[in-house]
């Protein structure tokens, strides 16, 4: 099961049986049946392998290396906290402007104090609990975002909330003239060779990670995703681990991947340092630098960014240590279930602590 075209550890073979039991207990303790785990440097990929099933349902289907999963908000960073920091070298945005600079025809009561800044880092006073998918598709789905009031004030208390990210990418569109995902794919995902990174759909096939019950096999599991009918920043990317190893890569690298540059150093620097209060759990652009986030592992040091995603994903980047790390897990697949959320983000940090552990 290890795969021997990596470097192997100082401990060799054995210290990698630690990563695969590590694997084995989250299996056993019934809280996913499918891994695909993956640690880099900024040069290298040191560790990549598959465990259990990609498929549960209707038969079972092994997991593989280069299994395609719907990573959820893990787009949230990847695509449109990107999307947005290419905007910010080229002058089209600025983080501390108004909401209103860039979306005037917002309908929304006491928009105008809100800046990109509250949207990025979730103290835009925008609540969680917002589905525009329920209600609306299509255009309409477009028109409706516009409507949405804030709960409180900006800058008043931290939630997590998609709408946030969804906004952001409008505001790409805005600044562009490109819809989301064209960007995305253009400056983003092609020149990184991300050549598996799609919005939304992909064709059913065994490489497929399985989604819930109720969603066909290649469709976004995300309501909002599916009835906007185009990519929108919050959620609905599929891609694997290698893309996503890629795009650490380039982060670890100043924003430089090869003979590639996507991003400046100063923006990387800028969207990954802490823009909430004292009070608040600590998040950039879009980044999640909450030491005490569940998913998080133990072993990272305090530099460390990443996200992860509700499908069961995370991507953490490490500049310190130089390292970056994927866990991505079918969580969902077959049932959502929300009960156990919490306990299936720490089994990723545990996960991914043995492979640190290993490697260190």
């Amino acid at each position: 099961m290890t795969d021997r075209t990596c470097p192997v550890p100082s401990g060799g073979p054995a210290s990698l049986r630690q990563v695969e039991e590590a694997v084995r207990r989250e299996f056993d303790a019934g809280l996913f049946t499918g891994a695909v785990v993956l640690l880099g440097d900024r040069e290298r990929v040191l560790y990549h392998e598959a465990f259990g099933l990609a498929q549960v349902e209707p038969e079972p289907v092994a997991m593989r290396r280069d299994s395609i999963f719907d990573v959820a908000s893990v787009t949230k960073v990847v695509a449109t906290a990107t999307a947005c920091a290419i905007c910010v070298d080229e002058g089209r945005l600025d983080p501390d402007a108004p909401l209103t600079d860039y979306i005037p025809d917002h309908r929304g009561r006491g928009v105008e104090r809100i800046t990109l800044r509250h949207l990025a880092s979730h103290t835009s006073g925008f609540g969680a609990a917002r589905q525009i998918g329920r209600r609306a598709s299509g255009d309409a789905f477009f028109q409706a975002l516009l409507d949405e009031n804030p709960t409180r004030e900006p800058g008043t208390r931290h939630e997590y909330a998609c709408y946030n990210a969804i906004l952001l990418g409008i505001i790409v569109e805005r600044v562009t003239g490109m819809r989301f995902g064209e960007f995305c794919t253009r400056r983003i995902f092609r020149p990184l060779g991300m050549s598996e990174s799609v919005f939304n759909v992909v064709p059913p096939s065994e490489r497929v990670v399985g989604g819930p019950r109720g969603v066909p096999l290649g469709i976004s599991h995300n309501l909002d995703s599916r009835m906007a009918g185009r990519a929108i920043g919050n959620a609905g990317l599929f891609t694997t681990a290698a893309d996503l190893a890629r795009f650490a890569r380039m982060m670890l690298g100043g924003g430089e991947l090869g003979d590639t540059r996507i991003l400046s150093e100063r923006v990387i620097d800028d969207v990954t340092q802490p823009w909430t209060g004292p009070d608040f759990p600590e998040w950039g652009f879009l980044w999640c630098l909450n030491q005490r986030a569940e998913h998080r592992p133990s072993r990272l040091s305090p530099r460390a960014y990443g996200h992860g995603g509700f499908t069961g994903q995370s991507l953490w980047i490490d500049p310190e240590q130089g390292l970056f790390l994927l866990v991505l897990t079918n969580r969902i697949h077959p049932e959502y279930g929300t009960d156990r959320k919490p306990e299936q983000d720490r089994a990723r940090a545990r996960i991914g602590d043995a492979l640190l552990e290993t490697f260190a």
